[in-house]
């Protein structure tokens, strides 16, 4: 039975009226410090392979990508092995069933929510991947082993996503090369692991008419970026007074369960295009008990002195409106407006502890403005509150010329700054050497601010150095 079985599957995925197409790229990239001209050694996708095997209502999509980081081999003593430099990722690999008004796909896959291009609220459904967070589209989010449903009736979309796994955000962890940093790098043995399965899903429902749509969403699932949940001290049990300048502190993170609400819309008319998309996030802490046996020696440290779960509670707003038109010669804009605000911020208080070695964070400082940053939503809110972001581009020569400017500046509230606090901006001009072949030359510079408060911690302080020249092949295949 089981032979019968594999030869039904075969066939009907490899039958007679199947068919088979892929695509892809090879790329080759060089980035440069603008300050020294050192190498940003930085990972970076050197190769991508899409393919679609469809045979009548069945397909099977993937996409497989080889990332590759650059090292200076100046140095032999320094030089990495050849698997140290190389990693083949299966970003995609989902089978597609359609009916003649519906779609059910199940597999690994990565989903897009929302109405604006980028920095959408909305799009929540996929995990982002930070190394590529200054990409377009696809190529900063990473795939979740999910299941999807598309529903189609008239003027009406109806979509569903769920997944019984959590997939958090790659996050840099200890990258020197790389600008944006979280403060607290935890350990694994400092994480707090969900509870049973980590149950995600949500739906949304998109209406069109004839000047554009509008849509309405919900999605509860687990942050993506982790949280402070508690802290725990041990002392030893056979002291009748302990001294808490001996305690070991237990730090503890986790990720917060998170409810979204949102709504977007599309307007569209002979002369532009306006984008717009808002969420309304609840969030809270599900670790209500932290109490464990210390990590460390726990022949010595075999007393829990005192355990204090956080137990944060928040509500936020996120926002994002985007305006697209062409201007005169030709010269294509596009403008977002992005904001965040903490509505409400609640944690449990800590109790005055000494100074000890490895407490990693200020635990004096527990306010929203200092310490409570958004597990979910809009990747935009780790760099500030409120931000621009204007692209512009001019082609030429039957468009085998591009010239294009981005640039984002933030207009966040800082004390003591009047006007921008910092700014990054890329340009970029792409050529096209034959119909397979581009080149590309880009400069992205970053400035920051010597007056914000936050001194050298200000994100765009820290990606100053980021500043760089890049040099890219790419041939499509």
């Amino acid at each position: 039975m089981k032979k019968v079985a594999i030869a039904l599957s075969l066939t009907l995925l490899f039958g007679e009226d199947s068919s088979l197409h892929f695509n892809g790229y090879v790329d080759f990239a060089y980035i440069s410090r603008l300050s020294d001209n050192s190498l940003i050694n930085i990972p970076y996708r050197m190769a991508s392979l899409d393919f679609i095997h469809q045979n009548e209502n069945l397909s099977i999509n993937g996409n497989f990508t080889l990332e590759f980081q650059l090292q200076d081999d100046a140095n032999f003593l320094e030089s990495k092995e050849l698997q140290e430099m190389f990693w083949w990722n299966m970003r995609e690999l989902y089978a597609t069933y359609s009916g003649s008004n519906y779609e059910f796909r199940v597999g690994k896959q990565i989903h897009s929510w929302g109405n604006v291009d980028e920095n959408s609220p909305l799009d929540i459904a996929s995990a982002f991947d930070y190394y590529y967070i200054f990409f377009l589209g696809r190529d900063r989010k990473k795939a979740t082993f999910s299941g999807a449903f598309d529903y189609y009736m008239d003027n009406l979309k109806f979509n569903a996503v769920f997944s019984p796994f959590h997939t958090t955000n790659r996050l840099p962890s200890g990258d020197d090369d790389f600008p944006i940093t979280p403060p607290i790098y935890p350990t694994p043995d400092q994480m707090l692991p969900i509870d049973g399965l980590p149950f995600e899903g949500g739906a949304q429902g998109t209406y069109s008419f004839g000047m554009g749509e509008i849509s309405m969403s919900y999605y509860s699932g687990y942050d993506r970026v982790f949280n402070l949940t508690g802290v725990n001290a041990f002392v030893n049990g056979q002291q009748v007074n302990p001294d808490l300048s001996f305690a070991y502190i237990d730090i503890l993170f986790g990720y917060r369960k998170t409810n979204v609400f949102g709504m977007g819309g599309l307007f569209l008319t002979d002369w532009f295009i306006l984008r717009g998309d808002f969420a309304y996030f609840s969030t809270k802490d599900q670790n209500s008990n932290i109490e464990r046996e210390c990590p460390i020696d726990t022949d010595y440290y075999n007393n829990l002195w005192l355990s204090i779960p956080l137990i944060e509670k928040s509500n936020y707003l996120q926002s994002t409106i985007q305006f697209e038109t062409e201007l005169p010669f030709n010269i294509n804009f596009i403008g977002q407006y992005f904001t965040h605000d903490t509505l409400n911020y609640s944690a449990g208080s800590l109790p005055d502890l000494p100074s000890i070695p490895n407490i990693a964070i200020d635990l004096e400082n527990m306010t929203p403005a200092s310490f409570f940053t958004p597990g979910i939503g809009a990747p935009l809110a780790v760099l500030t509150n409120r931000a621009t972001i204007i692209i512009m581009d001019r082609s030429f020569m039957n468009g085998q010329l591009k010239f294009s400017i981005t640039s984002m500046l933030d207009l966040g509230d800082y004390e003591g700054i009047s006007g921008l606090a910092g700014s990054l901006t890329e340009y970029k001009i792409e050529y096209n050497i034959t119909q397979d072949l581009l080149g590309l030359i880009g400069l992205t510079n970053v400035i920051g601010s010597d007056d914000h408060p936050d001194g050298d911690n200000y994100q765009f302080n820290k990606m100053e150095d980021f500043s760089h020249l890049r040099f890219e092949i790419k041939y499509f295949f």
